[in-house]
């Protein structure tokens, strides 16, 4: 995956789908970003985040990483 790249692969995670979307912040930094779908609806969407990386592909896997926490807090209290 290239830095320039700006789509990331679908991962699919507990019933839920979260596609990472990083974005280069005016710092140069990238910063993490990401959606999450339910049955192709979205349920959350979180950019620009706090958190900040010097390439691409560390944002990006900081970004799954996250979305994956906000799923299984989804999953505990949906039941």
């Amino acid at each position: 995956m290239s830095d320039q790249d700006t789509t990331g692969d679908k991962v699919e995670y507990r019933g839920y789908v979260i596609l990472a979307k990083p974005v280069q912040g005016h710092d140069d930094l990238w910063h993490d970003g990401y959606q999450i779908l339910k049955a192709g609806a979205s349920v959350s969407s979180r950019t620009n985040t706090e958190s900040a990386h010097a390439s691409r592909s560390s944002a990006y896997d900081s970004s799954i990483e996250f979305a994956k926490i906000e799923v299984d807090n989804l999953v505990a209290l949906t039941g």
